[in-house]
């Protein structure tokens, strides 16, 4: 049989099916992109998320053992919806624990790490999937604080370091009884970073638990930093006090310096050793510009080099005032031979 393409039937019937071809193709295509914006196929795209650094757990009763051995972080992988997972990486309400420890008891043993708070859809591997830990009885115990401080390298010539004085002169310490056992030392080391020190030093420093080869121990300590305030003080001195008159007097008037009554007549200076000794009495400089009557000053005392300190740090003068004598005039009434005034 020939087609006979001049037919207008046969051009009718070859539209009409290329039309319901182009129907369905159109269709298929917008039926697969409704399916695939559909939030109802959204939760059944799988997906999977690491997560780092989670802190694990302890589960044991921290009154009556010490656990070590666990790590600080581990990490894990979730794999379920991509739904439950968005909203659970956003949340993160679970955790990595331990077992009951309190059911194994003292002893090493090798345990799983286990996540909680997960939905029931997710699945999840952790890394490290199996840890050994060491398991003790605890104890616990109150130890002194001992300061170690080396003055000679950090004081200024002259200066010795006092008794410290601390905020805590005792911590509580608890671990493994195995650990405590090899306790040798408690100590603050105080190390400024300056040398040369004049002044008390004041530092918050951390307490350190050693055993007799200095290595510090796995303990729990409280508190864990302490508050200590070395007193420096100098080499002191006391030195007789004299005063000085300076300044710019009045010359219709005398002047006299004497300390007021209930005044000490000596200080105690601290400093330097070879200021110190170059010292003979402490010299009070007392300046009498535009006084012209009687008064008492405070003067406050003016420290030489590598003195640090005195007491007193001043001291009240008298100055007392009298009006100068006026110039007196001698006349000669002895006669010459002549009888004329000489």
């Amino acid at each position: 049989m020939k087609w006979n393409m001049d037919n207008p039937w046969i051009n009718r019937l070859l539209a009409l099916v290329l039309s319901i071809l182009l129907f369905s193709f159109v269709t298929f295509e917008n039926q697969s992109r409704i399916r695939s914006t559909s939030p109802t196929d959204a939760a059944s795209i799988m997906s999977s998320e690491v997560v780092t650094n989670l802190p694990i757990d302890i589960n044991v009763d921290r009154e009556l053992y010490f656990v070590s051995g666990v790590p600080e972080t581990a990490t894990i992988r979730l794999e379920g919806p991509q739904a439950v997972l968005t909203q659970t990486l956003a949340t993160q309400y679970f955790d990595i624990v331990t077992p009951d420890l309190n059911l194994l008891g003292p002893g090493r043993h090798t345990i799983p790490l286990e996540a909680e708070g997960l939905s029931t859809q997710l699945n999840y591997s952790i890394m490290p999937t199996e840890i050994t830990v060491e398991i003790e009885e605890k104890r616990v115990e109150e130890h002194e604080v001992r300061v170690e401080f080396n003055e000679s390298t950090h004081l200024a010539d002259g200066y010795t370091a006092l008794d410290p004085v601390l905020s805590n002169e005792t911590v509580i310490i608890s671990g493994a009884a195995s650990t405590m056992d090899l306790i040798n030392d408690v100590m603050i080391i105080v190390m400024p970073e300056s040398s040369e020190i004049v002044d008390d030093i004041e530092m918050t420093l951390n307490v350190l638990v050693v055993d007799e080869t200095g290595d510090p121990l796995n303990v729990n300590i409280s508190p864990q930093q302490v508050d200590v305030v070395i007193p420096v003080q100098g080499t002191q001195r006391t030195l007789p006090i004299v005063l000085e008159q300076v300044g710019t007097p009045s010359e219709e008037y005398e002047y006299a310096l004497e300390l007021a009554q209930g005044e000490p007549d000596s200080v105690t200076l601290t400093g330097e050793t070879d200021a110190l000794e170059a010292l003979t009495n402490f010299t009070v400089e007392v300046d009498v510009s535009g006084v012209t009557e009687s008064t008492i000053r405070t003067v406050p005392f003016v420290l030489p080099e590598g003195i640090t300190e005195s007491d007193p740090s001043d001291v009240d003068v008298l100055i007392r005032v009298t009006p100068a004598p006026e110039d007196e005039v001698v006349v000669d009434d002895t006669l010459d031979a002549n009888g004329n005034d000489d």
